[in-house]
């Protein structure tokens, strides 16, 4: 039951609020469009990069396998490689972006208006810092995130144009493998420079080993010969001497002809080399180059002839770097010669019969340059790999999927916008409507009143139509507070009586109420927080439902600065009353201003007209006391029509009287601020004894959720 009349509560609450629900959702929408709309699209093209994190190498049939538990660790490191600043600025430099007009340096709106104005601009960025502004600009629109904890890499870049987003993407993706090869390529050349070092050096060794080892048995020959008993030693050494002689003598030729090769001097090479081949291409361009001396240097046969002068001059160069590569064949057979014949004189005096101090000398000589030879070769091997692996590097990353040219902006995505927009609006506007009704607006509800007031509601009156009220009323100059006696069994009329009962059972509670058998009767004061709000027609209604039930009532119209009662009776306004507070008139009798209720056996004193001064000091002066304490004697209920609390005091003064106080609230319009400062005045200047009770009036049951069950009790 609760969980329902929760339910209705809030279904109550939009039909109240359902302007302001519709209007704000309305405006936030109406914004978000015209917002989304005026944003410049901007579209994201993706490329996945796949990193290979096993070791790769061509030399070799198997290629090493990579260590799983570094590869997390690896992956992340090559995104950071891929959002570092050289990459990035590669990236710019490649594709020219300090002159783009999405990315580089632009006159900003700042600038504009500073030149407008006249005023001296800062100085233009230097190089450097364009440079960097444009980087900055660039790292802001790319994206490169690990997809989950595989090997991808998703490489993303923003920009205004489609085509543009789509080549930085795949330039961005490029340059990142081409920088790691070039990386790979270098590191391994960096080993190869310094493997070189070592290679020289062990050469360096090798030789000197070799030279000591020739030199000591160069210089010992004939001590050794005669030492060991061996013969030829001295032969081997004259075949090893011939053998150097004609080596050098061959590298001096070589050395001659390359020179002559290098200047094109062919009739040097001819006579040097003595080949017959060579000596007729020679002749041939002897023969060519008369030719050519012969004709102009513009005619077709020059022409031709110079073709074939060149041809004769490739043949020529081509026949003698052959010559010459022959040679340096031979001078390499003459290495090998000698080596040869070093051979048989270390073999010869080692397999002599040489004394053991001289054999463990040449044998540790010997050892030496074995080692020596052997750490050349070895080095020299590793150098030579890492020159093949320099050319043969390939990169660990490759792209998988390129970036292709996006249809459709990534941003502002307006669905998601407008979806989200929506939504906000709805709790926005549902989060105003409730402030306005709980907070800001008026009440609707009796625990809205409880809970805010901390008084208790006696009753809801209905807002009656016009339409209706001609339909019940006498007239159209009638008051709402006819029904009573026109139409006894309408809703207003019994929300009459319930505030009448409610009054009734606070008059029981409170000892300074009299009781049905007392001598005095009781004053009831209906009052407000502000002007509008039903305060006349409810006192005077109340009244009525006393007077119906023969009690003798008298009503006061306590508003001498705005009566209305008389209007509402359809009398003629006078100054009576407010003559005979102010003591103007002494033939004026307290009998002589009272009336009859033209529909009720109720007595009714009028406030009459406007007063033109201070009405507080009519309602708070000695004579407005004894008219209440006389009303007291002769009535039952004495029922005051005050003003509204905010506006004016003179309620306040006649709270002191009261013995009951009404506080009538608009329904959905009394501000609550306005209604806590009056009921909180009212608390603070009434008697302590006297109980206070609200109406909430002018219920518009249209905009009350659910259906009235026992609207057939009710006649309208």
């Amino acid at each position: 039951m609760d969980a329902e009349i929760d339910l209705r509560g809030i279904l109550g609450l939009i039909r109240r609020q359902l302007w302001l629900i519709l209007s704000t959702i309305a405006t936030i929408l109406v914004l978000t469009i015209v917002f989304t709309y005026s944003l410049t699209p901007r579209y994201t093209a993706n490329s996945l990069v796949f990193v290979d994190t096993s070791v790769k190498n061509l030399l070799t049939s198997v290629n090493g396998m990579s260590n799983p538990n570094a590869d997390n660790s690896r992956i992340e490191s090559e995104v950071a490689i891929l959002k570092s600043d050289s990459v990035l600025l590669n990236v710019v430099r490649e594709n020219n972006l300090v002159t783009d007009s999405e990315f580089g340096i632009k006159v900003s709106l700042k600038d504009k208006i500073l030149s407008w104005l006249r005023i001296p601009l800062p100085p233009a960025p230097t190089g450097d810092e364009a440079l960097a502004r444009v980087l900055d600009a660039f790292k802001s629109a790319v994206r490169v995130n690990r997809e989950g904890l595989t090997y991808v890499i998703n490489v993303g870049v923003v920009s205004t144009d489609p085509v543009k987003a789509a080549t930085l993407a795949n330039s961005l993706g490029e340059i990142y493998i081409s920088e790691q090869l070039n990386a790979k390529v270098a590191s391994t050349l960096t080993n190869r420079d310094t493997i070189q070092k070592q290679v020289e050096a062990a050469n360096a060794a090798m030789v000197a080993s070799e030279n000591d080892f020739d030199s000591y048995i160069s210089e010992n020959i004939e001590r050794l010969e005669k030492q060991s008993n061996a013969v030829g030693l001295t032969d081997l050494k004259a075949e090893l001497s011939k053998i150097n002689d004609d080596r050098t003598s061959e590298l001096r030729r070589i050395t001659t002809l390359q020179a002559s090769l290098q200047s094109q001097d062919f009739s040097s090479l001819v006579n040097e080399l003595g080949s017959q081949a060579l000596a007729e291409l020679q002749s041939q361009r002897e023969d060519l180059a008369k030719r050519i001396a012969s004709t102009t240097s513009d005619s077709p046969e020059s022409i031709n002839l110079r073709a074939e002068l060149a041809k004769v001059d490739n043949s020529l160069s081509s026949a003698a770097t052959q010559e010459v590569d022959n040679l340096q064949k031979a001078v390499e057979n003459y290495q090998k010669q000698a080596d040869d014949v070093r051979k048989k004189i270390r073999s010869t005096v080692l397999d002599s019969n040489l004394p053991m101090e001289v054999l463990a000398q040449m044998f540790s000589m010997q050892k030496s340059s074995e080692i020596a030879r052997q750490q050349y070769q070895t080095l020299l091997s590793r150098k030579t790999e890492l020159e093949s692996q320099a050319s043969l590097q390939l990169p660990d990353s490759r792209v998988v999927s390129a970036a292709l040219v996006p249809t459709s902006p990534s941003f502002p995505n307006n669905k998601v916008i407008l979806g989200m927009s929506l939504l906000f609006a709805i709790g926005f506007g549902t989060g105003l409507a409730i402030l306005r009704e709980y907070f800001i607006g008026g009440f609707v509800s009796e625990n809205q009143i409880e809970a805010v007031l901390k008084v208790p509601l006696s009753a809801i009156a209905p807002r009656q139509a016009t339409g209706d009220e001609h339909h019940k009323l006498a007239s159209p100059t009638s008051s709402l507070a006819d029904l009573m006696v026109t139409a006894p069994l309408s809703l207003f009329s019994e929300s009459v009586r319930r505030l009448r009962l409610t009054l009734d059972q606070q008059e029981r509670k409170h000892t300074g109420v009299k009781s049905q058998d007392a001598d005095e009767g009781a004053i009831i004061m209906v009052s407000s927080a502000l002007p509008n709000e039903g305060k006349s027609t409810m006192a005077l209604s109340l009244a009525r439902a006393y007077a119906l039930t023969g009690k003798r009532t008298l009503l006061i119209d306590c508003d001498l600065r705005k009566p209305s009662v008389n209007k509402q009776l359809n009398l003629e306004p006078n100054h009576d009353f407010i003559d005979y507070l102010r003591q103007d008139r002494s033939s004026a009798t307290l009998t002589s201003l009272i009336m009859r209720d033209p529909l009720s056996n109720l007595t009714v004193l009028l406030g009459g007209r406007r007063s033109d001064i201070a009405t507080d000091e009519l309602v708070m002066s000695e004579k407005m006391g004894r008219i209440l304490s006389s009303a007291r004697k002769h009535f039952d209920y004495v029922i005051l029509d005050t003003p509204p609390v905010e506006p004016v005091v003179d309620g306040l003064y006649l709270a002191r009287h009261a013995d009951m106080i009404v506080f009538v609230i608009k329904w959905a319009s009394t501000p609550q601020s306005s209604a806590k400062r009056a009921v909180a005045a009212l608390k603070e200047n009434k008697n302590p004894d006297a109980g206070i009770v609200t109406l909430l009036n002018q219920q518009d049951r249209a905009k009350m959720s659910g259906n009235y069950s026992y609207s057939g009790y009710y006649t309208e």
